[in-house]
């Protein structure tokens, strides 16, 4: 074959297909071919971004987040007005309750926490007379042991310095002050028996200084402010 008949021949197979079918247009651009990785190209698939909810939108189906069914509720907390009910066989201390509201107002406290501890102070106020009992009966048992053991009036002499104590007492007071210094344990405290051991010790003497003079008979307050 000639040089004439090969280009004829290149010429002739490069415009026919292999096949046998006609050969495209010149003009048509070739349609891209598939990529095996891709085979749907740029077509968006199922479950891609293309899916997904975007920031600050909710996906199809699902509710706003800022959107509720249910109303928010306001938090309970003080009434304009406390509303209180006292106990069975109790009553309410007004006085009280006057110092304990504002307080209660301040700790945002509903009617009904405020109630249980109204409902509570009794006992508590009930504990702490107990506890306040307790230790003043601790110190009039401290004062009794005191006077005994008083160098000037106990020992030896407390039983005639009682004696004393006591004629005083009973010439100068009533059943009413005896009542008080023994329901109180007053009637222990050391400088008070003192006091009246010089009265009753005075009201023995044939003389108590009384005003400045001398004279007979007996004077609480000459005795006890007795002339020097």
């Amino acid at each position: 074959m000639n040089l004439f008949d090969r280009l004829l021949h290149r010429r002739l197979c490069n415009e026919q297909p292999a096949d046998g079918g006609a050969a495209p247009a010149p003009s048509e651009p070739a349609a891209p071919a598939a990529d095996p990785a891709n085979p749907e190209g740029d077509k968006p698939q199922p479950g891609t971004e293309a899916d997904k909810p975007q920031e600050g939108k909710p996906a199809d189906g699902e509710k706003s987040a800022d959107k509720s069914d249910d109303k928010e509720q306001k938090p309970e907390g003080a009434p304009e007005k406390y509303e209180f009910t006292a106990g069975e066989g109790q009553e309410l201390d007004t006085a009280a309750l006057e110092q304990f509201e504002p307080i209660a107002r301040e700790l945002n406290l509903t009617n009904e926490q405020a109630q249980k501890l109204v409902d509570a102070y009794p006992k508590i106020l009930a504990g702490v007379q107990q506890r306040q009992a307790e230790v003043w009966q601790a110190q009039t048992e401290q004062w009794a042991a005191d006077v005994k053991a008083d160098k000037e009036i106990g020992g030896d002499k407390l039983t005639a310095n009682l004696s004393a104590a006591q004629r005083a007492l009973e010439q100068f007071g009533n059943p009413e002050l005896k009542e008080y210094l023994d329901s109180t344990g007053l009637g222990n405290h050391p400088a008070l028996v003192k006091a009246f051991i010089k009265v009753g010790k005075a009201m023995s003497e044939d003389k108590v200084v009384t005003g400045g003079h001398e004279s007979g008979g007996s004077d609480l307050i000459s005795a006890f402010y007795p002339k020097k």
